[in-house]
This record gives structure tokens, sequence and C-alpha cells, in this order.
């Protein structure tokens, strides 16, 4: 209770007749207050004040009344409000308000009303609770400028995106939602607890009339569950997610481990992510808002595992297109969004650590460790001609024929240091902090770290490469990834702005070394495969959302910058012959006439480097209308969008080739590759430089009409403008290798080749739903998407692909064109539950797939002539608080089940062929093959997630189990010779206990509890006529059967063993 520091009725600071009769009434003449209480006063005031107290409080209400007011002014100063706001209200209202939240009695009697020293009834000392949530309309859309008051005075307004948070002393209390043209919510009962978090997001409904004002009132539970069925279920596209509080429920490190809980995901390698059967190109990867660049070499993928898991808000996939989304499309949009403003002052600290069966504690093998790795740079032995950011191939060569040739100029690091592997580690620490601002503005902060570094041995069997015979052997893995976020936003009732900055930084190096029977040539060897990528990624991005006017007009608007470095330092690869002694080191390998698969002579090292610049831009305006009349009316909202980007990308690959080397004595492998043994190191010319800049613009026109309440349309078309010749330098090479087969010097018409693909498309869409029950919708929906090549592919290379195993080059393809069909039934049974069922097709023209070439080792990107997808995608998602049993009622049960069914019609096209008609006329031929019953690469026939949830106050369980049936992982030119994937069977389980107040958290997780592992294999078909392309095999064909079909690569990970414990402060 707040103290005055004068005598109440002392007469000192109020005129002495006051004083007196202060006095009087509160202390002399009790009887005369019998019934009479100020709490009946009618009269209507209005009181908006931020950061006051009670005396300016009253000497407002003095001059908008007639009563006289007895009080100290000097004592009421130091009774502090935080924020006092009341329009129109009755007096008595907030007279009890002062009487409730302040040191204060009050007594009326005689026209005056007396104001004295007393007890506060609600405690300024407890803490304050929060109610928070956003308002949005019937369309999802938020609505800015809504006011929010409480009953008792205090009240805010909604920023421009629609979110609110409203501090209020623990209690209950009706609050009531107001906005220009749309019906006025109450909600009663909103509980608020001491230092709690009461959610609320509330969905208003437009006036039908403009000459009532028309009040909808209702309690807490009922609106709470209608604004989230609001936010669920008024998507305008199909969409699937997982929260940050989901998320926190697994042992999920990173989102490449996240994504496989998604409703028709999968991942490839914890790290790719496989949408509705379609996996690397066909996905796309959104941060922020940005789409992000293909972080792989080799494929236009994204890997997902580099984001720490710890910084991630929400993971949304988009699995239907509107014409705002960009139309590079084919399974999903995959919508990873970062903390951004923080809702709440917080400190964050994490630590853990994890074991493996297989490997902590066991020997650990890599090339030498430097200490940086553990800070996720790569080794400094492994830099190229003392430099590892080379801009070119041909710039390693000029200096190195400048040094004439020394290989002296080469680090000799092919030697393995063994230790103990450790306890793999990992740290995380976020803040954020809010700075309030007058006017219902704020000011947010936030940042974020993590650290993780691990160590995974796995056994390793194997028959790529050559290795016919069978390897065995071992895979070291060691990875460290960093990340980090930094950003500051500022947002008010009109405006808001964010800037944000992200660094992730990963160095993955695996190292697997084994042995094995080899077919070409003959013999006993071994293997050696150092594969080791340094990924950096920096995207700094600027947004902002402005609300124009009091219309509902909106301006949104970002602009974004992306820096992506991706490198393989030094990779190494050798086959060859050696001695066998059992008083050798374990980590000593005497070799003899080391040799590499294909690429060059002797053992093979390369250096590969993509360098992006992305440049991103977008720009959005909104405008709400309505139409119709009586029974016939809608809500309409007309968006126009350009959006854009700018890639700026050099690439390289640079092979080279250790050979010579005298090593008829078996030399130990560190000492063979040294100038004293007399070889050379030769650099390959193959043309690997890439250096284009690519600029797409798209534009846009979309209509979201809501019709009558039962009926929403989302409908428009996408203008999307791309120069694919222009930065194609395989067109290039083909217009080269053509001219040349003819003798060079030839003035040839290439316009068939240059005519294979318009610089414009267009892209429609709709989308329509319609709402069975406020909980129940039907969707159907139809959109059009591009899929472009990488740029990566549009270079001329060739480089060692390990998972391929053999070399991988460039061809020339085309963009890929997909037409969508789906229909959903979804019905939203309760808060965070689901049932959902939908039929999916999917049509592809020119769609692209990694063939293997014959019987060679050799792969390339081609076009198919067409492919199909049929598909059905079923989840549920339901806890069993219905019961009302003791501990069932506290089980949520989650599954989601995807069948695909496949055909792919492959294509041959040969590109050196003339016109009949005209000599001079380049123009290719096709030559189309059977069609082929099966999934496209990365996808499969069959996807299960389960899930098992238990919560009851401390502590929770949840049990979650994937599994993917037979997985195309590459296609063959004969079909019957096409690898396919059993991935790993998971079954992870986590116990997660709450201490200290809930401030603390113990998360104790298990990961392949089932011991499982993956495999790619090679059918072995029992029916001759399938094993001669004469009959398709049937799923059951395709699944893997054990000492029947041949294993190309098969992984065992072991199970690991993980604690980690945070704490919020």
């Amino acid at each position: 209770m707040q103290k005055s520091t004068k005598g109440f009725c002392n007469g000192r600071v109020m005129h002495s007749w006051k004083a007196f009769l202060l006095c009087f009434l509160t202390a002399g003449f009790p009887v005369v207050l019998v019934g009479q209480s100020y709490q009946s006063l009618g009269d209507k005031v209005s009181v908006n004040l931020q950061h006051t107290n009670a005396a300016a409080v009253v000497k407002s209400l003095e001059q908008q009344t007639s009563y006289t007011f007895a009080y100290d002014p000097d004592y009421l100063a130091h009774c502090t409000l935080e924020a006092v706001k009341f329009d129109g209200q009755p007096l008595g209202q907030v007279l009890n308000y002062l009487d409730l939240y302040t040191p204060i009695d009050i007594v009326f009697a005689n026209n005056t009303v007396a104001l004295k020293q007393g007890k506060q009834e609600k405690s300024s000392n407890k803490e304050k609770g929060r109610v928070k949530g956003k308002i949005v309309d019937n369309k999802n859309e938020p609505l800015p400028g809504v006011t929010i008051q409480a009953d008792g005075g205090l009240g805010v307004v909604t920023s421009v995106d629609g979110t609110y948070e409203l501090n209020l002393a623990p209690g209950t209390y009706t609050l009531t939602f107001s906005y220009v043209s749309y019906d006025t919510r109450k909600v009663t009962e909103v509980i608020v607890k001491e230092g709690g978090i009461t959610p609320l997001d509330i969905i208003m409904k437009s006036s039908s009339s403009r000459l009532k004002e028309v009040t909808v009132t209702g309690n807490y539970k009922r609106a709470s569950v209608e604004g989230l069925y609001a936010l669920q279920k008024n998507n305008a596209a199909i969409t699937d997610g997982i929260s940050a509080e989901q998320i926190s429920r697994t042992p999920d490190k990173n989102i490449g481990d996240v994504l496989k809980r998604v409703s028709g995901l999968s991942t490839v390698d914890n790290k790719y992510v496989v949408v509705r059967g379609l996996s690397e190109r066909y996905n796309q990867a959104v941060l922020n808002g940005q789409i992000m660049p293909s972080t792989e070499l080799n494929r236009k993928n994204f890997s997902f595992d580099i984001i720490p898991s710890n910084i991630v808000e929400n993971v949304t996939v988009v699995k239907t297109l509107t014409p705002d989304r960009s139309a590079e499309f084919g399974g999903g949009l995959v919508e990873v969004n970062t903390l951004d403003m923080p809702a709440q002052n917080f400190l964050n600290i994490g630590v853990g650590g994890s074991i493996n069966n297989l490997t902590t504690g066991e020997n650990f093998r890599s090339l030498k460790l430097e200490g940086k790795e553990y800070w996720g740079k790569a080794s400094d032995h492994r830099n190229l001609l003392g430099q590892q950011k080379w801009n070119s191939s041909a710039d390693v060569i000029a200096k190195y024929e400048a040094g004439n040739k020394d290989v002296k100029q080469f680090s000799n690091n092919w030697g393995v240091y063994e230790m103990k592997a450790p306890v793999s580690q990992n740290y995380q620490l976020s803040a954020g902090k809010v700075l309030p601002l007058t006017g219902n503005r704020q000011i947010g902060i936030v940042a974020s770290a993590s650290y993780r570094n691990t160590f995974q041995t796995q056994d390793i069997e194997m028959t790529r490469d050559g290795f016919d015979g069978g390897f065995s052997g071992k895979r070291y893995g060691f990875i460290t990834n960093l990340g980090g976020l930094v950003g500051i936003g500022y947002k008010s009732d009109r405006t808001r702005l964010n800037l944000q900055s992200i660094y992730i930084r990963t160095l993955d190096q695996q190292l697997l070394i084994g042995e094995g029977e080899h077919a070409d040539p003959n013999g006993h060897l071994l293997g050696y495969y150092d594969l080791t990528t340094q990924t950096s990624l920096w995207q700094t991005q600027l947004k902002g959302e402005q609300a124009l006017g009091k219309r509902g007009i909106k301006l949104k608007w970002l602009g974004s910058y992306v820096l992506l470095d991706k490198q393989k330092p030094d990779n190494h690869q050798f086959l060859a012959t050696t001695m066998e002694d059992s008083k050798l080191p374990s980590n000593e390998f005497n070799i003899r006439s080391p040799f590499s698969g294909g690429i060059s002579e002797g053992a093979l090292r390369w250096w590969s480097r993509a360098y992006e610049k992305d440049y991103n831009w977008d720009v959005a305006l909104s405008a709400p209308f309505k139409f119709g009349g009586g029974n016939f009316q809608t809500d309409n909202t007309f968006k126009v969008g350009y959006s854009g980007w700018s890639k700026n990308r050099l690439f390289y690959v640079l092979n080279s080739g250790s050979k010579g080397f005298n090593s008829e004595d078996y030399p130990p492998l560190s000492q063979l590759f040294t100038p004293e043994r007399g070889g050379e190191i030769y650099l390959s010319r193959f043309t690997d430089d890439f250096h284009r800049t690519a600029v797409l613009h798209g534009m846009y026109a979309m209509l979201d009409n809501k019709i009558n309440e039962k009926w929403r349309l989302v409908w428009g078309v996408r203008a999307e403008y791309f120069n694919l010749n222009k930065i194609n330098s395989v067109l290039d090479s083909v217009f080269r290798e053509i001219n040349a087969s003819r003798g060079g010097n030839n003035q040839l018409d290439y316009s068939a080749l240059l005519n294979r693909e318009p610089n414009w498309h267009l892209f429609p869409s709709a989308n329509l739903t319609y709402s069975v029950t406020p909980a129940m919708n039907l969707r159907l929906s139809y959109a059009k998407s591009i899929i472009r090549p990488d740029l990566r592919e549009l270079s001329f290379f060739r480089e060692y692909d390990f998972e391929l195993g053999g070399a991988y080059e460039s061809a020339l393809v085309k963009s890929t064109t997909v037409q969508h069909f789906d229909f959903r039934y979804e019905w939203y049974p309760g808060p965070g539950e689901i049932i959902s069922a939908s039929l999916f097709y999917k049509n592809f023209k020119d769609p692209m797939e990694i063939y293997k070439q014959g019987d060679i080792r050799l792969y390339n990107l081609k076009n198919n002539r067409t492919a199909k997808n049929y598909g059905l995608e079923i989840e549920v998602r339901k806890t069993l608080a219905f019961t009302n049993v003791p501990v069932i009622k506290n089980i949520t049960l989650y599954g989601n089940f995807t069948a695909l069914d496949s055909r792919v019609t492959p294509v041959d096209i040969d590109f050196n062929r003339m016109d009949p008609n005209d000599p001079n006329k380049v123009l290719p031929s096709e030559s189309v093959r059977k069609e082929e019953k099966r999934p496209q690469t990365g996808a499969s026939n069959y996807m299960v997630n389960a899930g098992f949830y238990y919560d009851v106050k401390p502590a929770s369980f949840s049990l979650v189990y994937n599994y993917v049936s037979n997985r195309m992982f590459r296609p063959a030119l004969y079909y019957s010779e096409s690898l396919f994937e059993r991935p790993l069977e998971a079954l992870d389980a986590q116990l997660a206990i709450r201490m200290l107040k809930q401030k603390m958290q113990l998360r104790l997780n298990v990961s392949n509890l089932l011991n499982s592992y993956s495999i790619v294999y090679r059918n072995f078909y029992k029916d001759p006529a399938i094993s001669n392309n004469e009959k398709d095999p049937s799923v059951k064909d395709l699944l893997y059967k054990k000492g029947e079909d041949r294993i190309d690569y098969q992984a065992k990970p072991g199970r690991t063993y993980s604690a980690t414990l945070t704490y919020s402060f």
C-alpha cells in the first residue's frame, strides 16, 4: 500500500472548509452514509490517461460533473495508475475503479464525494496477468484499431497486425470489442490469473445493418474456442503446420527433424523435405516470407537441418496456391517463421548433451581437427593454394601454373587421426525485451543464439562405386551448427515495422572408410571418402505493414538480402589395395596404387563453391469492400501486388588428381602423397566456372469473396517474367557441341532450342471453401504452377557425387509446369484438434529427375515427358479430455497417413538433329518411352506419422512414430535397375519435467527406440516380365525384401539418448 507523506486531514494542502467537511463526513457522522452509495452515480464521464495517478483522475471528474470532491491532492498524487480509460461510462464505475485499485476509501453524501486514505482491495503487489490474442474478420484478415475495453476502464487498441495485449490485475472481467462497421462483441467470464496469460482470439463479423448497433455476448470459453477455429479453418489455402510448443515435445534439434511430423510430409536424411510425395525441386523453402536459394551444390534443394529449432516460432506447409504466393510450387511451400516481436520480456537459457550407443566413448576417426571446426569453420589444411574463397577454377589453375605446378602448393592432409568420441553438446540462449511507448506503441527487441556439436558413427554396408561384392565399414560424422538471430520491431495502432538478421553456419564432415570386393578392377580394395561441406547463410530483412485510413486498406512490403556461401573444401576419394597387418595402428592405412571412381586419374581431391547474393522485394495493397444486399451479402477483399528477386551466383568445381606417387612399398597413407615420392597433382580443365545473374518479376491480382458466411472464393491470376535462356550456360555448350560436330563455323538456326520455353507465364488459381458448420469445412481448389531449374543446373559441370556413386554432370533441361486439383474435408472438433481427409491430383509436364545413364556410373538431370500423381491424405489429432476420466483425459492422440499412386512417362531427346526441310535448322527429336508405374524421385507410396502425448503437471510424455515405404531413390534408363530407399523407421520418446514454478524444464529424449536403419536397394523381381520391363511391378514388389534385393547403401545410426535443461528468467 502506498503511504502519504503528509497528514490526511491536517488542512495544510486542501482548503479549510473542505478539510472540515471531509473529516466530518468520514469520521464524525457515519450515520449520514446510511442508504447512500457512490456506485449509484450515473453521470456519464470519460477519462483517457496513461501513466497517471488518482489526483489527475479526480481533477478530470471535477471538471465533468457538478459534485463537490473532498480529498488530499498530495496523497492522491502518490496513488499511481498505469492507465485509466473510460468512454462515456457512469461516474460510479470510475470511482469504483479507484476504490479497487488504489489505497483510497470513497464515500458519498450531500452531493459530495469524499476520498480518504484507505485499503486497496486489489493489491498492486500482485503481478498482473495478461489477456492477449489476435482480432480477425471472417476471412482471417487482421483488424487494426479494434478497441478492447475491460469493465473497470482499462483498454487497448489492436495493432496493425490485429494483435493486442491487455494487462489486468487478477480477477474476472467482461471484455468489450468494438470496431466501426462490425458487430460489437462482449466476452464475459474472462479470468485473469496472477502472472498468467489468458489467450483470446476473436473473430468479428461485419455488421449487416448500418442503422442499428448490434452487440453479441458470449462467455470466454465459447469465444476462445471460436477464435481458435477461425485461425485454423479460415485460411484461404489448404495448410498444415506445427507450432513451437509442438516442436518442444519432440527430441528434434533442427527443422529438418521437425518437418517429418507434419501431415503429408517426410524427410530425406532429416534435412530435405518431401511434400505429398514430391521432393527436392518441387518444394520451396520460405524463411520469413522470402524464398530461399538452394543450399545444395548438386540438387535444387534446401537443407532444413541448418535452421535451429529454438529460433523458430512456427512452421506452415502450404499445399494449395493463391496468387499472392510464388508460382514455384510443386508439393508445397514450407514457410518457416522465426521469432519476431516478443510478447513479453524473457530470458531463456538451455544446455544439453547426448550420447549414442555406437559413438560415445568409442574410437572416432577424422582428418586432422585444428579446433576451428568446433566453431563451424573448415580446417586451414583444406585451403586451396593457401586460401579457401576462390571465385573461379580458372584463377586457381593460373596460380598453380605460375608456381610451376609444384605439388608443395597442396597440403598433404590425407592422414587419418583417431580419438575417443565425446558427449555431443548443445547450448541455447534467447532473450526478448518489450519497451512500451505512449499511445499504444511499443518497441520489441529479440535475440537468440544456438550452438550444437555432434559426433555420430554409423555402421555402413554398400555396393555403390563399383563395390559389387559388398563394402563394409564405418561413417564418422562431425557436425557443428551455429545460429544467431537479432531483431528489432516497432508496433502501433497503424504501423508495424521489423528489422531482422539471421546468421547460420554449418560444418558437416563425413569420413567413410571400409573395404570390400570390387568389380572393376577386380580385387579386395579399401574405400576412402572424405565428404565435407561448409555452409553459411545470412539473411537481413526489413518489412512493414501500414493501415491506410479507416476503411481497412493495408499496405504490406518487404525487402531482404540473402548471402549463401556453400563450399566443399578439399574433399577426398580413392580406392586402393591395402596391406593387412594386425600390428599396424588402427588409424594407419598402408596402401598401393590409389585411383578414383572415374573423375580423374589417381586419387581424387576436389573443391567446389556456390556463392550467391539474393535481393528480394515484395509490395502488396489490399482493400475491403462490400457488395450485395438483402439475403445476398458479400464481404470482399481486392489485393494486388508486385514482387521479384535478383540472384547473382558464381559457381565452380575444381577436380584434381594425385597420381604417379611411388606406392610399391605400401607406404602409410599419411606419407604417400609427399613430394619425395615423385608424383604430380594435375587440375582438370573441364569448364566448370559459372557466374551469372537471374532476375524474376511477378505481379498478381486476386479477389477474396466471402458470400453469406457459408461460401468463400479466393481466386485470381499471377504473371511472372523470367528469361531462362539468358543465363543458361548449358545451352551455350550445346550450341558449341552441335556446331563442332558439323565441322564448326556454321551459321545454324537454333530457334527451336531457344523457343522451348517462353519468358512470360500466367498462373491462375482458385480456392473455394464451404463452411458446413462453424467447425467444419469443405474445400476445392485448382492452381497452375512452375518448377524452374536451379542456377546450378544451368551451369556446365562434372563432379563426383557419393550419394549417386559416380559422376554427376549437367544436361539441357527446361522448366516443369504443374496443374493441381485438390479436395479436402476438415473438421475442428475442439481447440488444437483436427480430423481431415484430402484427395489430390497433380499433372506434370516435363518433370525433372536425375537418371543413371546405362551401365556406366554416370548421372545427369533430364526431363520426363509427363508424370501424374493421385493422392490421399488423412489426419487426426484428438484429445481425450471429453472422457473426463482421470489419467485418460490428459492424453492427446495424433496420426496422419498419405497414400500416393504415381505414373511417369520418360522421354529421350536428341538435340543434335536437323530439320529435314532445312539443313541449317536444329530440330530436336523426341522418343517417348513406356509409362512407368512408380513414384517420382524422393516420393513413396505410403507415409505414416503417429503421436501419443500425455500431460499432467508437472510432467509430460510424448511418443512419436514415422514410417515411409518404398521411396524412389534414383531412376535408371532401364526401370528394373532403379534404386529405392526404405528410410529409417523412427520411434522417438520424450519425458519433460517442469520445476521451480514452471521456470525450469528438464527434457529427456530417446531417438530411434527401434534401433532401425535405412536401406537403399535395387529390387530383384521373381517375375521375368518385370525384369524385362514388360510389366509394371506392384507396390508390394517395390518394397524391400531381405535376402532377395541387393543393398546399394545401408546405414545403422544406433540409438541416441539426450538431456536438455532450460531455465526461463
